[in-house]
């Protein structure tokens, strides 16, 4: 085999052209998708002061307000119960789950942006990452 018959033997047939182009097209348009939903998260993360997982919400939320952030509370939000250590005395509290791991959420704003920030932990929140609006 030279190396024409070499270069030849990666172009496609007539047959294998639509399937190429539909595969191809798939992924452009997954990776269009992707960064659409992911894009937003990202620059809204982008300005966050360096948290960790595992890090008590108190701790974050100072860090928040120290870094410009301002606790911003949903119209939509739900109510923290009257004795809900987690969620007492943060108004932007959007809603902390009663069972399972029980997980809050809780919004913060800069300027025009919006991030979510999400707790898990029955008594104490501690803070487990950037969630979705």
């Amino acid at each position: 085999m030279d190396y024409s018959d070499f270069l030849l033997s990666f172009t496609l047939t007539k047959s294998e052209m639509p399937d190429y182009l539909n595969s191809v097209l798939i992924r452009a348009l997954a990776i269009w998708a992707a960064a659409l939903m992911l894009g937003p998260l990202a620059l809204a993360a982008d300005d966050l002061p360096s948290l960790k997982t595992g890090e008590d919400y108190g701790a974050v939320r100072t860090k928040m307000i120290r870094a410009g952030w301002k606790p911003f509370h949903a119209p939509d939000a739900d109510r923290c119960g009257s004795e809900d250590a987690r969620c007492a005395n943060r108004p932007e509290m959007v809603v902390c789950a009663g069972t399972g791991l029980a997980n809050c959420k809780f919004l913060w704003k800069k300027s025009s942006r919006t991030v979510a920030l999400c707790t898990a932990g029955e008594t104490r929140a501690v803070f487990t990452g950037v969630c979705r609006l």
